[in-house]
């Protein structure tokens, strides 16, 4: 089989795409550089992004979407963090190091029907994924890109993901870095978030007061209460307004809803 390699024209791609990624400081700066010039060489939907998170096999999950079809809910079952579709893309990963495609190429049996449900479920349609290693072989990061167009889904989108991924990771790891400067502590991420929590944060963001909350929900004020300490306490948010704020910015909440 030959060589993949980038012709003369993704080689400028290349080149612009890493030289963009100097500028890259805060989430939405790394929205618009993934949604836009990277989209020349990696064209995607939606990015999953798992970082290490220092205990074994846990990652600080962070997804930056382009597409209204993959909901808050898609993200929380997809980053499960024993049998979510994120962890077992991780596991067919270790086998080899090489990117993991599907469609696949060829048939495999590792790729079980469970695993495509999976994908299809969660509205992800496809999946070209790649992971980092630092020291001591450890992974560091995995990313996932879906919604990847069909024609464009095949060995040389592999190559690309394995020249283009380490960029990728080095670039969010400024953004979190720099996010933690500013708040004193990483964000980290909405795999913490639970489908209740994004709910009331919802109702949170349309004005309503605790006792509208727990109404709406049929609910206890006290539940709506706690749910908000914990919501405030993972986003790292000192008041309502603040956790909202977080939330939009970290893809939780839809601005426009």
């Amino acid at each position: 089989m030959s060589e993949v390699r980038l012709n003369t024209t993704e080689r400028e791609m290349l080149a612009d795409v890493i030289e963009a990624s100097l500028r890259v400081v805060e989430r939405h700066h790394f929205y618009e550089w993934t949604q836009g010039i990277f989209q020349a060489l990696l064209p995607h939907e939606i990015l999953i992004c798992g970082v290490d998170d220092g205990a074994p096999d846990a990652f600080n999950m962070h997804q930056f979407s382009g597409t209204r079809y993959f909901r808050a809910e898609h993200f929380e079952a997809v980053c499960q963090p024993r049998d979510g579709l994120f962890a077992r893309i991780v596991s067919l990963w270790r086998e080899s190091d090489r990117p993991f495609l599907f469609p696949v190429d060829r048939p495999s049996p590792k790729v079980s029907a469970e695993l495509v449900e999976l994908i299809m479920k969660n509205e992800l349609k496809n999946v070209a994924a790649h992971g980092v290693r630092g020291a001591a072989k450890r992974l560091v990061g995995f990313y996932s890109f879906s919604r990847v167009p069909p024609e464009a889904l095949c060995g040389h989108t592999a190559h690309v993901a394995e020249i283009v991924v380490p960029y990728v990771h080095m670039t969010l790891l400024r953004v979190l870095a720099h996010e933690q400067r500013v708040n004193g502590h990483p964000l980290r991420g909405n795999r913490h978030i639970t489908r209740r929590e994004m709910e009331i944060l919802k109702w949170i963001k349309a004005g309503k007061t605790t006792s509208d909350i727990a109404e709406i929900l049929t609910l206890s004020p006290w539940t709506v209460k706690n749910h908000v300490r914990a919501a405030l306490r993972k986003l790292s948010a000192e008041t309502r307004s603040h956790a909202v704020a977080k939330a939009i910015s970290l893809g939780i909440l839809d601005p426009m809803d």
